[in-house]
């Protein structure tokens, strides 16, 4: 009798004990994290246009001088045999209004959901095309506001509606995406019936790395985002390199454009740019980069040419001090600017900015 009320007694415990063991092995397959970065400055520029239009100075508050500010979330869920399901949601944000970037988006930088095994991972939403993983590994100015991605906004190109592969092979990576309307804040950029050509975008990269050098190559083709301008296409091809020598990182790259579609202030028809810069870690909180980069517009007969340079004070594993100077010679009426094309600068003036701030992650 006594064993019996002993084992109606102990069964509620056992039963909770199993409940217990198996939320916590439930727990132990799948995860969600949440990130962020904070990052914010002040920022002085020269030959910056006023309300009429002529060349003054600037001198403002600015979001994301080193890292874009953004916060997201990311997750994975093991579905056993090496096979994962993952997804990520991240969103630009400006953090000196609060107010969300990439036109709005609440998850603007990426929203994607896709699986993962050893053979790879195939994933489907907002997606960075393929230039924009390349630039991030190849910019001397490790991704810097001033830096790499002012020089080709597909440096910083995502595309909406697209599928995207990733996988290793030893030291070889690649990469390859579809996407079947590449921005859907476009009319017509999003997705056609019977007319596929409207808004697509293919890219595909390869990179090999091994010890101290790694190279890699990127393709990207853009066609219109309208019924008449579908067969028009916007092509670009890149190949950079980098060697680490103790301290030292040094790093050298090329870049193809080339474009038949209509072209506005901010656009090309044909264009080359060649880069090169070091980075060189001084201690373990300090490291100091530089690069220059040139570009020859060959449909325009222009050659800008941006030169920049960094300093990174790490004060903790997650906050930074920063600052950052740049120059642009702009000619025959060139209008690249520190902050891009057509942005902050009257076009044919040369440009020379400073930047200090503060960088969080979280």
């Amino acid at each position: 009798m006594n064993s019996r009320l002993n084992a109606i007694r102990l069964t509620p415990l056992l039963l909770g004990t199993l409940a217990a063991s198996l939320s916590a092995g439930a727990h132990a397959q799948s995860s969600v994290t949440l990130y962020g970065i904070a990052d914010a400055g002040v920022e002085f520029l020269t030959g910056a246009p006023n309300a009429t239009g002529e060349a003054t100075h600037l001198l403002r508050a600015e979001s994301g001088g080193v890292k874009s500010s953004r916060i997201g979330l990311k997750g994975s869920e093991d579905l056993g045999g090496g096979l994962k399901a993952i997804f990520q949601l991240e969103g630009g944000i400006d953090i000196t209004d609060g107010k969300s970037l990439q036109s709005g988006r609440l998850f603007g930088r990426q929203a994607y959901v896709g699986l993962s095994s050893r053979f790879g991972a195939l994933t489907f939403g907002r997606q960075r095309v393929p230039m924009y993983d390349f630039s991030v590994r190849y910019d001397p100015l490790s991704y810097n506001t001033y830096g790499l991605k002012q020089t080709d906004a597909q440096f910083t190109g995502r595309a909406d509606n697209s599928v995207k592969y990733r996988g290793n092979l030893g030291p070889v990576s690649i990469e390859a995406l579809y996407s079947t309307g590449y921005d859907a804040t476009i009319a017509n950029g999003a997705q056609v019936p019977g007319e596929f050509k409207v808004g697509r975008e293919i890219g595909a990269a390869a990179q090999y790395a091994i010890g101290p050098f790694s190279a890699m190559v990127v393709y990207d083709l853009r066609n219109g985002t309208s019924i008449a301008t579908q067969s028009g296409k916007e092509q670009h091809f890149a190949a950079a390199a980098t060697y680490q020598l103790a301290k030292a990182k040094a790093f050298v790259g090329y870049r193809w454009l080339s474009s038949t579609l209509p072209l506005d202030s901010s656009t090309q028809a044909h264009a080359n740019e060649f880069w090169g810069g070091l980075e060189y870690r001084v201690s373990a909180p300090l490291t100091l980069a530089g690069a220059a980069f040139w570009t020859d517009i060959t449909s325009a007969g222009q050659r800008p040419l941006y030169l920049a340079a960094t300093a990174k004070y790490r004060l903790s594993k997650r906050t930074s001090l920063y600052t950052q100077v740049g120059y642009v010679k702009n000619s025959h009426g060139s209008n690249l600017g520190l902050n891009g094309y057509d942005t902050d600068v009257v076009a044919g003036h040369n440009q020379t900015g400073v930047m200090l701030g503060v960088i969080h992650y979280f």
